[in-house]
């Protein structure tokens, strides 16, 4: 079994309200928010927000960045590490889903053209939501196909830690977001 992680990172937030807004949602949660506990989730405050690793019992994804949003009425965006096989994120804003990303859409079972396209996500809504150059983050969401697989040691961008089709890619796509993935062990 392969690694399950997920970081939520709250744009304008500071760390009481993160705590806060964490145990509002243990409170109100059902099956589809597994086993979260506020108390073992850590937290980073950066200059544009806050960054919560989730425990490790933890797994919410869509459902809980909606309601992460619409409980601190903030930008929220969940990101996700599934199996070690890929990563994604779901993004919110004043609870309302805004933009979805994962670059393997057939994953659990082959989906439409339609679909493929609401969870190609959009680079323009990110950088502006996080205030980056569209250009710095665009090549991170991208489909992977059978071409980037062939040649996943390839980087998105040149300063990259990892390849294109590493699912930890992420931190590369956290750190040009303003949110350094730097947690201790």
């Amino acid at each position: 079994m392969g690694m399950f992680l997920q970081n939520v990172l709250i744009l304008d937030c500071d760390e009481m309200t993160a705590k806060a807004a964490l145990k509002k949602v243990e409170q109100i949660s059902d099956s589809s928010m597994l086993e979260l506990v506020p108390n073992e989730c850590r937290f980073q405050q950066f200059p544009k927000g806050i960054s919560i690793l989730l425990n490790d019992r933890c797994c919410g994804y869509d459902s809980l960045a909606q309601i992460l949003s619409e409980t601190t009425m903030k930008p929220v965006m969940l990101l996700y590490i599934y199996d070690d096989d890929f990563w994604g994120y779901c993004f919110c804003d004043k609870g309302k889903p805004l933009d979805v990303f994962t670059p393997m859409p057939d994953y659990f079972e082959e989906v439409s053209e339609k679909t493929r396209q609401e969870v190609s996500g959009d680079s323009s809504l990110i950088a502006s939501y996080f205030k980056v150059d569209e250009e710095e983050i665009k090549n991170y969401l991208i489909i992977w196909d059978e071409e980037k697989m062939e040649n996943f040691e390839e980087k998105a961008y040149p300063d990259d830690e990892c390849g294109q089709c590493d699912s930890w890619q992420v931190v590369d796509f956290m750190r040009k977001l303003g949110f350094p993935y730097e947690w201790d062990s």
